[in-house]
């Protein structure tokens, strides 16, 4: 049984058999006070699929690693090395129930485009950072709906490329509630017609597979 619950903005905690899985521990979760950080819970790793600090607060993730013992965290070699003036060790390498595709960022207003790790865990959801890249998605998708670097558009083509069963809006922070009701009503309709479920979740709210 997989339970997967949402933060705030791209950070997601997968609970499941294996253990408790936090993605993309960023700013927008650790400073905006939309969620209660206390209320997280145990978490075994920490996932990181690029170097932004939407995506990685080097304050958050000490406080993660502060909190609990054996918690490790994973991500490519440009958050390694964005981490080590923090003494956050990073494992870059194979980890136990995750697979992972190594893409790149889209290319952002500021003409960067850094490295990107696209994480699937446990078989069953897939976080693909800031990337339309990714060529694999488990039965749920992860999907950027409003981002500096793409638009709805590309990412509901994205979404209608890889086929998921269900997509899980992330990287809407910047929507109003209205806003957000807005973009959700149009996007479940393009993904129905696609035969994938938009699953909607509100900051801190979960659900069970």
């Amino acid at each position: 049984m997989t339970t997967i619950r949402r933060l705030a903005d791209s950070c997601l905690i997968i609970h499941s058999d294996s253990g408790n899985t936090l993605l993309d521990p960023g700013s927008f979760t650790w400073e905006s006070g939309v969620i209660d950080l206390e209320a997280i819970g145990d978490v075994q790793s920490v996932l990181v699929t690029h170097e932004h600090g939407d995506h990685v607060n080097p304050e958050f993730i000490k406080w993660l690693l502060d909190r609990g013992d054996d918690i490790s965290v994973h991500a490519n070699q440009a958050v390694a090395e964005l981490l080590a003036p923090h003494d956050i060790e990073i494992l870059t390498g194979a980890i136990d129930d995750v697979t992972f595709e190594d893409v790149v960022h889209e290319v952002t207003p500021l003409g960067t485009s850094p490295p990107n790790r696209s994480f699937t865990i446990d078989g069953t959801l897939t976080h693909p950072g800031d990337s339309y890249q990714p060529s694999t998605t488990g039965p749920v998708l992860a999907l950027p709906l409003l981002t500096p670097w793409g638009s709805t558009h590309h990412s509901m083509e994205f979404a209608k490329r890889l086929r998921p069963r269900q997509a899980l809006p992330i990287h809407d922070f910047y929507l109003t509630e209205p806003g957000k009701d807005w973009i959700y009503g149009m996007c479940k309709k393009v993904l129905a017609a696609a035969d994938i479920e938009l699953v909607t979740l509100a900051w801190g709210e979960s659900y069970t597979l």
